[in-house]
C-alpha cells in the first residue's frame, strides 16, 4: 500500500535557488537525510541543505524547478506545491476589545500628557490618616 507523499511548500524561490517547507515530517532527520541524498542525485540539483528541526530543504540548482519536481514527484520523495500566503486580518472586521482598551487608554494617556500631568502627585508627610507629621 502507498502511504501518500508529504507535501514540500515552496517557502521561497529565485532563479538558482529554493527553500522548501516540509511541514508534516519536521524532526524526522532520517527522512530529511535521505531527501538530502535523492535531491543530491537529480541532475541539475548542486547543493542542498536540509534542517530537520524546521522541516526546511534548501535547493541551489542550475536546473529549472518543474524538471526538478518532476524528479522528485517520480522518485517519490515529496510532491511540490506552492505555500499559501500568509493571512491578513481583515480591515474591515470589528474591533476587539483589548484593542478598544489599547485605543482608550492611549487617548487618556495623550490627554494627560497635554494637562501636564506626566508623574502622579507624590504623597507628602500628613496626608491622610495615620501618617506621621515631621
Amino acid at each position: 500500500m502507498n502511504s501518500p507523499l508529504p507535501f514540500a511548500a515552496t517557502v521561497h524561490a529565485i532563479p538558482g535557488r529554493t527553500r522548501l517547507r516540509i511541514e508534516a515530517r519536521r524532526g524526522d532527520d532520517f527522512f530529511f537525510a535521505s531527501i538530502a541524498t535523492g535531491l543530491s542525485s537529480i541532475a541539475g540539483v548542486d547543493h542542498v541543505e536540509v534542517r530537520a528541526l524546521t522541516g526546511s530543504v534548501l535547493i541551489q540548482h542550475s536546473a529549472p524547478l518543474a524538471r526538478i519536481a518532476e524528479a522528485v514527484a517520480q522518485a517519490r520523495m515529496f510532491t511540490m506545491v506552492e505555500a499559501e500566503p500568509p493571512r491578513r486580518r481583515d480591515p474591515t472586521a470589528p474591533l476587539d476589545a483589548k484593542a478598544i482598551a489599547a485605543i482608550g487608554l492611549g487617548i487618556f494617556s495623550l490627554l494627560q500628557l497635554m494637562r501636564g500631568r506626566i508623574l502622579p502627585p507624590a504623597i507628602s508627610p500628613g496626608d491622610g490618616p495615620g501618617l506621621i507629621t515631621l
